[in-house]
């Protein structure tokens, strides 16, 4: 089981940061990594969503349930099928200032090819961090002051 933690400082409100990485439509739509997202709403802290991205020289996919926590500034997501055996984890907005704030992905996940774990599992942790780090600039780009792209 591999783990990943990737922190970027954002200027932005914790509440527009958290506002922006809850909407996964837009993640399609601003970041190179993604090829497509589907969401199905469950209810206001809850989603289903299908993730196809770019990996290495391929693609990813998974289905996972995504749990919601406005208070907290948490989202938590699982996956229940896809390309890993397991992959899970969590997205943290942490209040820095009235305009600034941190956002902590983290993640775990097991590739399922124990004999190639060795191989594949540094090339997933590569992948995972090089994309997740490229959403997190292209999501909080700044066209005007203060707003997302």
């Amino acid at each position: 089981m591999r783990r990943v933690t990737i922190e970027k400082r954002v200027p932005v409100s914790a509440a527009l940061a958290y506002q922006t990485i809850s909407d996964f439509k837009q993640f399609e739509k601003h970041c190179a990594a993604v090829i497509s997202i589907d969401v199905t709403k469950v209810s206001d802290t809850q989603s289903d969503s299908t993730w196809q991205v770019h990996f290495h020289d391929g693609q990813m996919c998974w289905r996972e349930q995504d749990v919601f926590d406005e208070q907290a500034l948490t989202i938590d997501f699982n996956q229940v099928e896809g390309d890993a055996e397991e992959f899970y984890g969590r997205w943290q907005v942490e209040v820095l200032s009235s305009d600034s704030a941190k956002i902590c992905f983290e993640a775990s996940f097991c590739m399922g090819i124990p004999t190639l774990a060795d191989i594949l599992e540094p090339i997933a942790e590569m992948a995972i961090t090089a994309n997740i780090t490229d959403m997190l600039t292209e999501l909080f780009s700044l066209e005007k002051e203060g707003e997302p792209v």
